[in-house]
């Protein structure tokens, strides 16, 4: 956490007396659609994604989640619209390998932030960092080829591709996975 902002003791202190170690199994969540969630979380071990699912049933991966998630030193998992407007989140936070995370209340986080300058500087320079590696993504979803998105997809997450089904990767990339496997043919014969 020190990588993005420094943290004084003191307030390292007030940080760890609002998380505690939480657990999730392959398959478990973390968020669920319909909920209005409390709860937030820094991954330390383990791989989880956030998904939509839209009307007809079909699945869009937004985020995949590891312990140093693209474009930020530290994992920062929650359904965000839900913890700040406190209304049903719409989004599923769902662990794709066994997970280890600290998690905390949203509200017991917002109000270290109310009377620590240290941990809302560091809070607001995680989410621009966030944002920045969002947008990004969209960027990159809305002007490069799938095979472009599949080769930087495998240089981001180099250990993914081993740990998670091939659907997940594709569900993740905008494709299906009758795409990903040619594409995949395709760059494996001009290695």
């Amino acid at each position: 956490m020190n990588l993005i902002s420094p943290i004084s003791d003191n307030s390292w202190k007030d940080i760890l007396s609002i998380f505690k170690k939480t657990t999730l199994e392959k398959g478990d969540y973390f968020a669920k659609v319909g909920r209005v969630e409390n709860q937030f979380g820094i991954l330390l071990d383990g791989v989880l994604r956030a998904y939509i699912t839209n009307g007809n049933g079909s699945e869009y991966t937004k985020t995949l989640f590891t312990p140093t998630h693209f474009k930020t030193p530290i994992s920062y998992v929650g359904a965000l619209t839900s913890l700040v407007t406190m209304s049903p989140n719409q989004v599923s936070i769902q662990a794709l390998t066994p997970s280890e995370m600290l998690t905390g209340n949203y509200l017991d986080w917002k109000s270290l932030m109310d009377h620590n300058q240290e941990i809302a500087t560091w809070s607001r320079k995680m989410t621009e960092l966030f944002f920045i590696g969002k947008e990004l993504r969209e960027f990159e979803y809305f002007t490069l080829h799938a095979d472009e998105r599949y080769k930087l997809f495998r240089m981001r997450y180099p250990e993914l591709e081993n740990l998670i089904t091939q659907y997940q990767i594709a569900h993740f990339l905008g494709i299906t996975p009758t795409q990903l496997s040619r594409i995949r043919k395709k760059i494996f014969r001009e290695d």
